[in-house]
């Protein structure tokens, strides 16, 4: 696999992972201030998680020395 493929894979996950933490986000904090969430609010908090999720884990694998390398052979 190639550094390109392991990075857009990276990214992807950074990508789902922020969708999911927006959205679980919204929901503690509309929770705590007793406000009714809907469906768009859900939607909303799962698509802020998931632009913010993308933007910071393309920041860091960009950065080369943000994610340590693992010592070993490349074929």
């Amino acid at each position: 696999m190639d550094q390109n493929s392991k990075d857009s894979v990276i990214i992807w996950a950074g990508t789902v992972l922020g969708a999911a933490g927006g959205w679980w986000g919204i929901a503690r904090l509309a929770a705590a201030y007793a406000v009714p969430l809907g469906t768009w609010g859900a939607v909303g908090g799962g698509l802020i998680g998931a632009v913010a999720g993308a933007a910071v884990t393309k920041m860091i694998v960009k950065d080369p020395g943000a994610i340590p390398q693992l010592e070993g052979s490349e074929p």
